[in-house]
């Protein structure tokens, strides 16, 4: 007679058990590494943009990030001090930003991390640093910075400036000397008290002239005009870039592509300026706004995008 052992049945549910419990091992190794996979493909979805705290290119970068995500990626505005972006840029902590004024006002960022950089393209082509007038002094003849001198009478021997520090104050220190305003002053304040001070001379038609750059949203507000300058104190006029890590453009060439077709107008970028900064409404309401009255700009620009 062919007698089992008494364990027979336990050890044969025991290895039903171990062998369930094998199968469920592997099932969740096999889900694992799916997941792992599927994070992988999102992370290559995932673009993070360096967004310093100006009024600019924060609508702007919410306009970029509408459009991406519309094509399905995320996008993360990360908010930092210009020279932090450039450090995790070239660290690869961040993708990417709009924010590269160049060659003038951030040259010792790119001096010092640009060899880390890609500057994919300008996203916008004449940017400026200087003082302005009203037309209404602009046409009076006052059309450079060198007219401005024996004129002081007029303007009240001032030019109204921004926060001490400023580099368009420090540049405008330097203008004073070079140009010889001897009897000019430069008074400084804040940017909202020295917009306040254009304002009232507006309206009054007084002779004014301050330091601004543009883009700015006084620009959408006011009639006024750069003035030229020829001895290029201010270092002539800049364009904004998109600069990304080095090898984003390996990474992730269709938004790479999208950027390199990316540029908008001064005019465009004052008047994001002035809806967010003087009207209040949200940037990413701006952006929204501006991206769906815009459809063949957005369609060029992500042309060869899925």
């Amino acid at each position: 007679m062919d007698i089992k052992p008494v364990n027979y049945l336990k050890n044969s549910n025991v290895a039903k058990i171990l062998l369930v419990a094998l199968i469920s091992i592997m099932v969740s190794f096999a889900g694992c590494v799916g997941s792992d996979d599927t994070a992988d493909k999102t992370d290559e979805k995932v673009v993070k943009l360096g967004l310093p705290p100006w009024p600019g290119v924060t609508v702007k970068s919410e306009v970029v990030k509408e459009i991406l995500e519309s094509k399905g990626y995320t996008v993360e505005l990360v908010k930092l001090d210009a020279g932090i972006v450039y450090a995790q840029l070239a660290d690869g902590e961040l993708d990417g930003t709009l924010a590269g004024w160049l060659p003038v006002t951030h040259a010792e960022y790119w001096k010092q991390y640009g060899d880390k950089l890609d500057k994919a393209n300008a996203n916008l082509d004449v940017a400026c640093v200087g003082l302005a007038v009203p037309n209404y002094v602009y046409d009076s003849g006052i059309t450079t910075i060198a007219d401005l001198k024996g004129n002081g009478d007029k303007f009240d021997g001032t030019i109204i400036g921004i926060e001490p520090g400023a580099g368009v104050v420090i540049n405008t220190e330097k203008a004073i000397t070079d140009y010889e305003l001897n009897n000019y002053k430069l008074k400084t304040s804040s940017t909202p008290a020295m917009i306040a001070e254009l304002d009232k001379s507006i309206k009054n038609e007084e002779f004014v002239v301050v330091t601004l750059w543009e883009p700015h949203s006084a620009f959408v507000k006011f009639n006024i005009t750069m003035l030229e300058d020829p001895e290029n104190v201010y270092g002539g006029t800049e364009q904004v870039y998109t600069i990304v890590r080095k090898d984003f453009k390996d990474d992730n060439p269709e938004v790479y592509s999208f950027f390199q077709k990316f540029n908008i107008s001064s005019a465009t970028q004052s008047e994001w300026i002035y809806k967010y900064s003087d009207l209040n409404e949200e940037p990413s309401e701006v952006a929204k706004e501006w991206v769906a009255n815009n459809p063949e700009a957005v369609a060029e620009w992500t042309k060869d995008m899925n």
